[in-house]
């Protein structure tokens, strides 16, 4: 099979979107891992992906429990 490339590109997209733009693209590329491999390349990507897999739970590890 050939090699598929695809570039997204924008100037006008604001950090957030951005941000939330990665974890889609991240959540997507998941699904389809049964069908093919997909990779995506962007600046601060596994950070921004470690950030977007976070839950609850990881605050309550963070904060200070008072007994």
């Amino acid at each position: 099979m050939s090699t598929k490339k695809l570039t997204i590109t924008s100037k006008n997209i604001s950090t957030k979107q951005w941000t939330n733009l990665l974890i889609e693209l991240n959540l997507i590329k998941e699904a389809w891992k049964p069908y093919a491999k997909i990779e995506i390349q962007a600046p601060g990507l596994k950070k921004i992906i470690a950030f977007g897999k976070r839950t609850g739970d990881d605050k309550e590890d963070r904060s200070h429990r008072w007994s």
